[in-house]
This record gives C-alpha cells, sequence and structure tokens, in this order.
C-alpha cells in the first residue's frame, strides 16, 4: 500500500464526508490556523489533517483544531483527519473534545444538530511489514525511565547510562519520540514526557504480553496471594531473579481485590529445581501460574520489594494488567489512580 500524504487526505476528504454525513460539503478554504475550513451542511468544520494516528501525533492535531475552531465566528467543529485512527487515537479526540474520520470511513464528528457515528470499518492503509517502533523491547527502556521520574530533565548521555544503551540509539529514539510529540526539550537540550499520561497511552498500545516467553501451568494454592507466597520463596531460596507483576504486583502497589492468577518474570528461563519445589504441573486451561522469561531485561528497570516479594514498577504492572484476563482491567484502572497519578 503506497504512504497516503496530507494532499491525499485533503482531496478525498470532502467526498468522504459527503457521504457519510448525507449533507453537501462546500471547501471555504485552506485554513490560516487549521489545514483546511469546510461547511458540511451548515456546519463549519476546522480540520487538521495528519498522515498517521500515533498518540502523540494526534494529541498535538486536536490542540491544533480546537484553537482553529474557538477563533471562528461562529465557533467551527474541530476534526482530526487520519488515514485510519487507532484506538488510542479515538480516545485521545474523545478526551479533547474533538471530532475525527478517517480514509477507512470509521468517524465520530458531534456538535449541536449533527452526530456521525461509524465504527469497525478495517484499516485499508496497513502497511507492509511491522514498522521499527520507539516501544519495541529495547528501545522502550527510553519511556520505562521517562515515566519513572516524570519530572525530572534527562541529558541524553544520562538516558543511555540508566537504560544500558548506546549513546547513538538513544539519540534516534529520542528524536522519534520528540516528532511524535511524546517528549519536549529544554534549551539545554535535555527530555522529559510532554505529557506522561499521553506517554504511556501510545506505549500501551503498542505492547503485547505475549511476545515475551511465557509457560502456563498450575500450581496448588488457596488464594492468588498465598501462590505469589509460595513463588516468591521458592525464587529466593534458590537464589532465582524475579519480579511479580500483574495482579499480583498490583495487589502488591495497590491493594484492589483477590486474584487467582499469579504472572511472574524471571531473569532465566525456570529450570527442573525451581518448577519442582513449587510442585509445579504444565497446564494452560485452568492455568494460574505463568513463568515469564522477558524479551528485554528492561522489565526490571525500578522493581522493587514490597511486603518481603519483589514486584515490577507500577508503570511495568499497569502494562501487563491491560493485557491480562480475570479483573485485569479494573485492577488496571485503580493502580493508575493511586500509583499514576501525573496531573
Amino acid at each position: 500500500m503506497m504512504m497516503v500524504t496530507e494532499n491525499d487526505i485533503l482531496e478525498r476528504l470532502p467526498d468522504l464526508l459527503a457521504e457519510l454525513a448525507g449533507l453537501p460539503v462546500k471547501s471555504v478554504r485552506q485554513g490560516e490556523n487549521a489545514d483546511l475550513l469546510l461547511r458540511l451542511g451548515s456546519h463549519p468544520l476546522a480540520v487538521e489533517v495528519k498522515t498517521n494516528s500515533r498518540a502523540g501525533v494526534v494529541a498535538q492535531a486536536a490542540e491544533n483544531a480546537r484553537r482553529a475552531a474557538s477563533k471562528g465566528k461562529p465557533a467551527a467543529i474541530p476534526l482530526v483527519a487520519v488515514p485510519f485512527m487507532g484506538e488510542v487515537g479515538r480516545k485521545i479526540c474523545q478526551e479533547h473534545g474533538v471530532s475525527y474520520v478517517d480514509l477507512s470511513g470509521n468517524a465520530d464528528i458531534n456538535a449541536p444538530g449533527l452526530r456521525i457515528h461509524v465504527a469497525g470499518k478495517p484499516n485499508l492503509f496497513v502497511q507492509r511489514g511491522r514498522p521499527s517502533s520507539v516501544f519495541a523491547p529495547k528501545s522502550s527502556r527510553l519511556a520505562r525511565i521517562l515515566l519513572a521520574e516524570p519530572k525530572r530533565s534527562w541529558r541524553q548521555a544520562e538516558l543511555a547510562s540508566a537504560g544500558q544503551l548506546g549513546a547513538g540509539y538513544v539519540s534516534r529514539i529520542c528524536r522519534r519520540l520528540e516528532e511524535d510529540h511524546l517528549i519536549e526539550r529544554d534549551s539545554e537540550g535535555s527530555v522529559r514526557p510532554r505529557d506522561p499520561n499521553l506517554l504511556l497511552e501510545a506505549w500501551q498500545a503498542q505492547y503485547d504480553l505475549r511476545r515475551h516467553d511465557i509457560r502456563q501451568g498450575h500450581v496448588a494454592a488457596r488464594s492468588g496471594e498465598e501462590l505469589a507466597r509460595q513463588v516468591a520463596e521458592a525464587c529466593q531460596g534458590l537464589d532465582f531473579d524475579y519480579a511479580m507483576t500483574g495482579l499480583a504486583a498490583a495487589w502488591l502497589l495497590a491493594p484492589f481485590a483477590g486474584y487467582r492468577l499469579v504472572t511472574v518474570y524471571l531473569r532465566k528461563s525456570p529450570n527442573d529445581k525451581l518448577l519442582q519445589r513449587l510442585k509445579w504441573h504444565d497446564e494452560k486451561r485452568g492455568a494460574n501460574l505463568w513463568l515469564i522469561r522477558p524479551n528485554d531485561e528492561g522489565v526490571f528497570h525500578g522493581a522493587d520489594n514490597v511486603k518481603r516479594m519483589v514486584c515490577v514498577s507500577p508503570v511495568q504492572t499497569y502494562l501487563d494488567l491491560r493485557n491480562l484476563p480475570e479483573r485485569a482491567e479494573e485492577a488496571a484502572e485503580h493502580l493508575r489512580k493511586e500509583r499514576l497519578k501525573w496531573r
């Protein structure tokens, strides 16, 4: 699929809006403050166009659209247009009170006397191959470090040292994070998150727990808390580096509710001694313990001892919870309110 340009979107947008709304669309002019000013029936639109829906890009477009829309008399409807709007982009538009439309046929446009909502259309602009990501296992070390101290400004050399990464590699990732409006620089070139919540949401949208090496099994225990304690004691007794994540870590960091499934990172693959001490049985159906060999050592950054058990950082716990069953989604929101307050 060929790359879609901003001009492609601008050219196709009027016909698409007319089809979705069943109303005539008139191009008013190229906007001074927005990319395009349109009139949909009697409704003025201030349109910001972007060629991708990465979180930082959509957030910047939403802010620009709102500013441009407020300058008209009457005020226009702020609208972000992209080739395909992903889940995080949709959420960002909703939080900003901004409408969106994509060339794949999805839209959410809401204003007095006008309501258009189309969802579920597939992405017509999927690029072949998996593009490199600033949230790949190794490069995500930078996001993890930045979110651990979101108010701190970091020199790139400090980030390289903290993440055990090369200076050139850090420079490239920081440049891409800045292009996506996820970090900002001060006058001395140091960086920090532009909006920690946005950085976390952008990372979560691309994070997939299943990319780690996961071994699922069953260990006899009366509760998740008891099982977590058994795992911790077995690892400590065998000098096996570990860190709780998921529901077990959430319960340690911000107690929410009882749980059954325990997920734990191991710095090396589980050996026979550990499995025997746990009285482990390989079992995917009905598994209550996941032993996870991470695809990058970065998951251990910020791990801490809580109630005599080691658990990963609140950020890593949150990411993993969003990929787990049971009441993990509720636990994730509770953890975010309690331990990831950035506003």
